[in-house]
């Protein structure tokens, strides 16, 4: 389905052209455009120490430069221009910062005065996790070649040797066709470290990895989120605001290229429910509507009818719940299971593809509260991770979640569960 008006393929605009030979860069070529020198800046203004960015952090967005060079993102435009992973990348890296600064260090200006080094590994953590958060997808989804022009012959790039840097003086790349997304939960923490150990010698105990790998916690959620398992991360971790910082981004590039989601209605029913939260007229763990655990959320099908009779312009419930599942596929939130039933009573038939398309986002399962209850009490849930609850808040999750999630809000699915 597209999702856009404005989405098109780049290589279809390009046709059968022989692939574009690029220059391999130095890291201080390609972190002069203005783009990316501008989010350095930005990363650079919240670290503050001059000491500790160019110690710290600078070599390792250099080395995260050099590795992926000016390869785009993605095979198609993202939001009608293409998106290189070295920008996305600073991008994503300064508005996490940012974020964090915001949530958890709400009284300083920058970090310069932070001085507790579990504090401080935790920045570094959640910086490197969201700077490489797209790089395993280079070894899985590009064919890359590089080749000396004294040489002048193409040899495949082994991204796990290490950057192309010293590898040739010219690449070009095209796209794999076979899907090896399974992959990338392994490839991306992989070539992460490999990008961490290439800046620091394996012996140095307090830099790099090894700094992260001090912290047993931290390095349990940052695996979990280069590993694409955020349903594994707590919901009050330090780690919820990298998916704050990508809704972030993904609504800052709608607004800056007027692009508009075709489901429109989906579109109305988050903004609907932002405000409700917001407003506090529907509240976290009180009443049934919406329910936060430790890990997980559960969004009740009994807010698409509250939409509807607020909003009776926008048709039936389920067509509001099935455009807001592709809402959330713009926004790349992981859903780990969508419940394909509906009430016991009041059931609707003849949306033939609600199944196959909950299945597209991750899979199926019935998560039915009180089933001991009469079935016109029982509710189905929309089940996620800290992405989607970080889509539908805004503002500091732990804050709000910490006096309020609790082994008691859990939602346990029924005896009679089945898949598709």
């Amino acid at each position: 389905m597209v999702l856009f008006h404005s989405q098109k393929n780049i290589d279809a605009k390009k046709g059968s052209q022989a692939p574009v030979i690029y220059p391999i860069k130095s890291a201080t070529d390609l972190l002069s455009t203005k783009d990316n020198h501008g989010f350095l800046q930005s990363i650079k203004r919240l670290i503050k120490s001059s000491q500790q960015f160019d110690s710290v952090y600078l070599p390792v967005i250099e080395k995260f430069a050099e590795f992926v060079q000016n390869i785009p993102e993605n095979q198609r435009e993202f939001f009608g221009q293409q998106a290189e992973f070295l920008t996305l990348g600073l991008e994503l890296a300064a508005r996490t910062l940012d974020l964090c600064r915001a949530y958890f260090f709400s009284e300083e200006a920058d970090f310069s005065k932070i001085s507790n080094q579990n504090d401080r590994r935790k920045i570094y953590a959640i910086f490197t996790a969201a700077l490489f958060s797209s790089i395993g997808k280079i070894a899985v989804k590009y064919n890359v070649a590089v080749f000396n022009e004294k040489a002048n012959h193409f040899k495949k790039w082994n991204p796990y040797v290490g950057a192309m840097l010293n590898q040739g003086s010219h690449y070009k790349f095209d796209y794999i066709k076979e899907n090896f997304d399974d992959l990338r939960r392994y490839v991306t923490p992989t070539i992460a470290r490999q990008v961490l150990d290439s800046v620091t010698e394996h012996s140095e105990e307090m830099s790099g990895f090894n700094w992260i790998a001090s912290d047993l916690k931290v390095l349990a959620d940052w695996f979990a989120f280069l590993a694409g398992e955020e349903g594994r991360i707590p919901m009050t971790s330090f780690m919820s605001v990298i998916p704050r910082a990508k809704i972030e981004m993904v609504e800052n590039y709608r607004k800056g290229t007027r692009i508009s989601l075709v489901d429109s209605e989906g579109d109305a029913f988050l903004q609907w429910l932002r405000k409700e939260i917001e407003n506090e007229r529907i509240v976290i763990n009180k009443g049934s509507e919406l329910r936060v655990t430790e890990k997980e959320i559960f969004l009740s099908d009994a807010l698409f009818q509250q939409f509807i009779s607020a909003n009776p312009h926008c048709g039936h419930p389920a067509i509001v719940e099935k455009q807001f599942i592709d809402v959330l596929k713009v926004y790349s939130i992981s859903i780990s299971e969508l419940d394909q039933r509906y009430r016991s009573q009041g059931g609707l038939s003849g949306i033939s593809d609600l199944g196959q398309r909950y299945r597209s986002i991750g899979g199926l399962s019935s998560i039915q509260e009180n089933e001991k209850a009469p079935p016109v009490h029982r509710h189905r849930y929309l089940k996620g991770d800290i992405g989607l609850l970080a889509l539908i808040i805004s503002g500091p999750l732990h804050k709000l979640l910490s006096l309020d999630v609790t082994a008691k809000s859990t939602i346990r699915p029924s005896s009679n569960n089945s898949g598709m």
